[in-house]
């Protein structure tokens, strides 16, 4: 929520200079929008003529779809969020978007009662192309953003000092100042002796009902952004919903998005088909070579067998590759430093390949591909007592593969959990197994922004 506004006031000078600086970002944004827009329509040509050339495709069929595609890429643009050229974009999330877009384009081109024999490898060669695109250009904004650093203001107390950290964290490029004494006076006395300042950040349980009137007029004068951070609450690690009530903004939890029986369909969907194609493709080979490593390095079993248990509390049993000696005592070393570790177990550990025969209790039913941390059952009514003080009480999320966890914490966060719970949605576990599957192909992390 912000309140932004454009007043010139007629004996300020800053308030021209202001407005010229703001007209001029604007321009700038359109300029590289429109630039980007007609990159992408230039990859949709591109890939069209590739696989119509390949088809054998006629002249008039190739032009009727280029059109088609193009009004097409327009409308999918604009309806859906290009997170590109944000200061916050995760490339998790550019891809999922990119993927979003080009799924978009792809159906509603192929909706078109015309024959359309080639415009499957013409979407694959679009989706691939438009990813790597919005990659590139994601990479130079992020560069272009830390190069060309957003200054903002902050007006907290102590209480709420951890959210200027929060915010320069989970932004490239941001740079806050924090004001001593939180007054419209003090504001307006800060901006004239730093013009280039763009944004405010007000924190309302530092001010009165008057000085946030007072701060909200002089950004206004301004030309500013004005950014109302939200009270922090327990309840809003779940998704919020706001409702206006007469003059007054009312915000609630909103239903948890599993509670939806259509949500719970489409999340197994997902995990059926994903865990098939895995089961049908890697896992028979990789499985043949971990019974034949495992096997000539250590005596014993291939799999391991617990019982375990998830968000829900339904235990299950959870298999693995075998990764220790059978006959190994524990070992207070951490991880793969573990002198029960046999040479192939060390690689199964190391690169989560240990984990592949999951996909068979995925299969089944037991377990998700993203879900919540997996524990012991004995573990489980301390984890539940944690919960409920995060105001969860029923849920359908079992344990998954993997899950979403917050960058501060370990990967098992009841918090992460309550959160998830709270902001299911299908494109989230897209971003979540992307980012995790970008984790596992690359030595380099992407930056992780905390959204909780």
């Amino acid at each position: 929520m912000y309140v932004h506004a454009m007043h010139l006031s007629p004996s300020g000078t800053m308030n021209k200079s202001k407005a010229n600086i703001s007209v001029g970002r604007m321009k700038r944004h359109w300029l590289r929008d429109s630039i980007t827009l007609l990159i992408e329509a230039l990859i949709w040509a591109i890939c069209l003529q590739a696989a119509a050339s390949s088809a054998d495709c006629g002249y008039r069929d190739w032009l009727l779809r280029i059109g088609i595609g193009l009004v097409l890429l327009i409308i999918a643009v604009r309806f859906i969020p290009n997170v590109t050229f944000s200061r916050t974009a995760r490339r998790d999330e550019v891809v999922a978007q990119a993927m979003k877009t080009a799924l978009a384009v792809g159906i509603l081109s192929a909706a078109i009662p015309r024959e359309h024999y080639f415009l499957l490898p013409a979407w694959i060669l679009f989706c691939v192309a438009l990813t790597i695109e919005r990659l590139i250009l994601n990479r130079w904004f992020i560069h272009y953003s830390i190069r060309h650093s957003e200054h903002g203001v902050i007006l907290c107390d102590e209480e709420t000092a951890w959210q200027q950290q929060a915010l320069q964290k989970n932004t490239y490029g941001l740079k806050l100042a924090r004001l001593e004494e939180q007054t419209a006076q003090q504001l307006e006395a800060y901006l004239l002796e730093h013009p280039s300042t763009e944004s405010v950040y007000c924190a309302p349980s530092v001010l009165s009902a008057k000085e946030y009137e007072d701060v909200a007029h002089t950004c206004r004068k301004q030309g500013i952004v004005l950014h109302i951070l939200p009270q922090p609450v327990m309840a809003m690690n779940q998704a919020m919903e706001s409702e206006l009530r007469g003059n007054t903004n009312v915000l609630s939890a909103a239903k948890p998005p599993l509670q939806s029986f259509f949500n719970r369909t489409i999340k197994r969907l997902m995990d059926i088909v994903l865990s098939l194609i895995v089961l049908l493709t890697v896992f028979p080979v990789f499985a043949l070579i971990a019974y034949i490593s495992i096997k000539r390095q250590s005596r014993g079993p291939v799999f391991t067998a617990r019982h375990m248990c998830g968000m829900n509390g339904k235990t299950f049993l959870c298999l693995t590759f075998r990764t220790r000696h059978y006959e190994a005592a524990p070992s207070f070393l951490e991880g793969i430093n573990d002198p029960g570790y046999f040479p192939f177990g060390k690689f199964l550990t190391h690169t989560g390949l240990e984990l592949l025969p999951q996909f068979l209790c995925v299969l089944w039913g037991s377990m998700t591909i993203v879900g919540s941390q997996m524990m012991r059952p004995e573990q489980y009514p301390e984890y539940r007592r944690e919960m409920r003080q995060l105001f969860v009480s029923d849920n359908h999320i079992k344990a998954g593969i993997t899950n979403y966890h917050l960058p501060s914490q370990t990967q098992g966060s009841t918090k992460a959990d309550a959160w998830y719970y709270g902001n299911w949605g299908f494109w989230l576990d897209v971003r979540i197994m992307l980012q995790r599957l970008g984790t596992l192909l690359s030595k380099s992390r992407a930056k992780t922004i905390d959204y909780i």
